[in-house]
């Protein structure tokens, strides 16, 4: 019966990778770009590699099938100035069953000018996005999730909103140590702005992998195709309240290493992470969290 489990959640995964990396070929504009940024200092610590871990808030982001498997209730924040240019900040709440979140990245001051690079004043532009889902045990072992997310984005003279959604699997072997899930992000839906254009939303599909080869280690690894092949890796060893971890995010444009620690006290715990990257400035990633 285990056989047959394993291999129909393999099946499944390998069906949903297929058939999303066909979607995302038809896809050749980009937008909403601050949905790519991340959730959470404990994930981005690892190199954002957390489809198959998404066993805390962080599965509203990365996979929320990990919320058929939630035993606890999950609390999750997340501050960063990304690459020193503009303020971002997330929150989530995840349960067994169902999730809820929110990101917001805002940038002000920014020098506005004219097609003759007259300067037109200073003007701002934040983005903002709700997410919704849920996640099931549909088999033994195997957890689907899907995820509603609205988004919008506040551009001085052309504000923009739309509606997409995720998809998750999310497979975890019977002994616990082996956890593998896939995702596809932003299925279907396009964002329309006020002037009448609209932007059809990336649609990217990851599959991971996470692996406990012994007590207090974790180790994590995810392949997302958007619009190109990006790799991340991380891994995670808890040393009593104290947690380090260290990871990166290879593609072929662009790559950065990253670094993490974390501390849990009771119900709470504290994360950071460090983040370089090979064309733009460092980030710090600062995450509280509670788990009741």
């Amino acid at each position: 019966m285990r056989v047959r489990i394993s291999a129909l959640a393999f099946t499944l995964i390998l069906a949903l990778t297929m058939s999303a990396s066909a979607l995302a070929a038809d896809d050749p504009v980009g937008t909403a770009a601050m949905m790519d940024i991340g959730m959470g200092a404990r994930a981005l610590g690892m190199g954002g590699a957390h489809i198959a871990v998404a066993d805390d808030s962080a599965a509203v982001y990365y996979n929320p099938a990990g919320l058929a498997f939630m035993s606890e209730r999950h609390v999750g924040s997340l501050y960063t100035q990304q690459y020193g240019a503009a303020g971002f900040m997330a929150a989530a709440y995840a349960q067994k069953h169902v999730g809820v979140g929110g990101l917001r990245l805002d940038a002000s001051g920014i020098e506005g000018t004219d097609e003759f690079a007259n300067e037109t004043g200073v003007f701002g532009v934040s983005d903002f996005t709700v997410i919704v889902c849920g996640g099931i045990e549909a088999l033994p072992n195997l957890g689907i999730g899907a995820a509603l997310k609205y988004y919008s984005q506040a551009l001085p003279d052309n504000p923009g909103k739309g509606v997409t959604g995720d998809i998750g699997l999310l497979f975890i072997a019977p002994s616990k140590k082996l956890r593998v899930g896939a995702v596809v992000k932003n299925v279907a839906g396009e964002l329309k702005y006020s002037s009448g254009y609209a932007d059809a939303f990336d649609r990217s599909v990851g599959a991971g992998v996470a692996f406990y080869p012994v007590d207090r280690l974790l180790l994590a690894a995810d392949l997302i195709y958007k619009d190109e092949l990006e790799t991340r890796i991380g891994g995670e060893f808890q040393l009593g309240r104290i947690l380090l971890r260290a990871g990166g995010a290879f593609g072929s444009k662009q790559n950065s290493l990253t670094a993490g620690a974390g501390f849990s006290a009771s119900m709470f715990t504290i994360d950071y992470a460090y983040q370089t990257h090979s064309i733009l400035p460092d980030s710090h990633r600062l995450s509280l969290g509670m788990k009741f």
